[in-house]
């Protein structure tokens, strides 16, 4: 996996096999949705979208935003995704959790711990 569309869709692919039940199919769609933002280039939309959950404050947003903050093409759009993730984790533990892996085994490390939609 080397290009941030695949991150980002494999991140999508394991929340949904991590929530299943959890989220309503409206929610499933919506995140879809949300995921196929965060892909594209135009800085301004995707920092919308980031400012949204940012507010939403849902730690499944995480694992998304690490994506976008480690590989987005966009040096713009991954500062803004990094300073998205201090925002919901101020106290680091995100970067606990993923040094020195990979960013299969972050965004898979991430989901098991925040893919439990637990309110922060």
């Amino acid at each position: 996996m080397a290009d941030f569309h695949t991150y980002l869709q494999y991140a999508e692919n394991l929340i949904g096999g991590a929530t299943k039940g959890i989220f309503a199919k409206i929610d499933q769609m919506t995140f879809k949705m949300v995921i196929e933002g965060l892909k594209r280039d135009d800085v301004q939309a995707v920092s919308i979208i980031i400012d949204q959950l940012v507010r939403e404050r849902r730690p499944v947003s995480i694992p998304p935003l690490f994506v976008v903050a480690e590989k987005h093409p966009q040096e713009k759009i991954r500062v803004k995704a990094a300073e998205a993730l201090h925002q919901l984790d101020p106290e680091g533990e995100v970067k606990r959790l993923t040094d020195g892996k990979t960013i299969e085994e972050s965004v898979k490390i991430l989901v098991e711990h925040y893919g439990n939609y637990k309110s922060l």
